[in-house]
């Protein structure tokens, strides 16, 4: 019996390199540990921060400026309640810094938790 070749040989090399890339991707991202999302807006003379920290509380958050950099750090603490099964939310510690197009006014800056969002008012440095 002989068998047709459809010649899916270069195609199952081509999905096997970008398998490769793509795990190396992950490896060199560091996805293992938990990175809070963030939107990032623009109102002129301020930007706003917006960062997902469900389940955190105000005081396992600290947020630092420096220059044009923004840092947030906090803990999530895991769910000690029953028996886990399926665990989708990373918990322990974070940190993520943010860079800025511009510098911001440290003192004048703004922090508040709203439903499990960090929101930072960030009004920007006065240019002259």
């Amino acid at each position: 019996m002989e068998l047709d070749t459809l010649e899916t040989s270069h195609d199952i090399q081509q999905l096997l390199v970008l398998r490769e890339q793509i795990s190396n991707l992950h490896e060199n991202l560091n996805l293992s540990e938990p990175r809070p999302r963030v939107d990032l807006f623009d109102f002129g003379e301020a930007f706003r921060l917006i960062m997902e920290v469900p389940g955190v509380a105000q005081d396992d958050l600290e947020v630092a400026i420096q220059g044009r950099e923004v840092i947030v750090a906090g803990l999530r603490e895991p769910n000690q309640d029953g028996k886990l099964l399926v665990s989708e939310r990373p918990s322990g510690h974070f940190q993520r810094s943010i860079e800025l197009p511009a510098e911001v006014e440290r003192e004048a800056s703004h922090a508040h938790l709203h439903q499990g969002l960090l929101i930072l008012d960030l009004p920007k440095v006065e240019t002259t």
